[in-house]
């Protein structure tokens, strides 16, 4: 699962496979719909949520208010069920399909982007929060091809996903990585 952008993308998966995918383009309303979407796509498999082993998320960085959300659901779902909860980066998840070295990018406004870089399953540059141009440069860099990640420019990869991603031993310490203050804290 991975709500990071305006997009909330949810997949299933079975031994790196994957089973279904569903997404939905919101704005700031992913609260609304997270919980039923992954109802809808358990039941299109016939499944129930007592049949997931391992939640993966997206664990950002991107919109506030969307890794919140995925976070607060994969959380409970992980402690409730008893399911064992993986992070991996939001940039890494939208773009682990990719067959070349990538720089996703989420826009992160005035100018500024958060962004890595990715050779397959090595991080080239770890995530940050960068002027634009300043990334355009590593990525030339790097040799990487940037791409803005959102409802029109992702590629996901399940197996890559599940190789990246990174046990959460204790979900009730679980915090999604912003990268940035929030602007109310900005402006305390």
């Amino acid at each position: 699962m991975d709500s990071s952008t305006n997009m909330l993308y949810m997949a299933i998966g079975n031994n790196g496979v994957l089973v279904e995918s569903t997404y939905r383009i919101g704005k700031k309303d992913h609260a609304k719909h997270v919980v039923d979407r992954i109802d809808q796509l358990l039941k299109r498999r016939d499944l129930t949520i007592d049949d997931i082993d391992r939640i993966y998320i997206g664990s950002g960085p991107g919109s506030y208010t969307g890794l919140r959300i995925i976070g607060m659901v994969a959380k409970m779902l992980a402690y409730t069920k008893k399911i064992e909860l993986y992070e991996v980066s939001s940039l890494y998840f939208l773009a682990s399909g990719y067959d070349f070295i990538v720089g996703p990018m989420i826009d992160a406004r005035n100018n500024n982007v958060f962004c890595g870089i990715y050779d397959h399953d090595h991080v080239l540059v770890n995530d940050g929060l960068r002027a634009t141009n300043d990334f355009q440069n590593l990525a030339l860099q790097f040799h990487a091809k940037p791409v803005l990640v959102n409802e029109h420019h992702y590629e996901v990869n399940i197996q890559n996903i599940m190789n990246m991603a990174k046990k959460v031993v204790d979900v009730h310490k679980f915090v999604p990585n912003y990268l940035r203050k929030t602007e109310a804290e900005q402006n305390l």
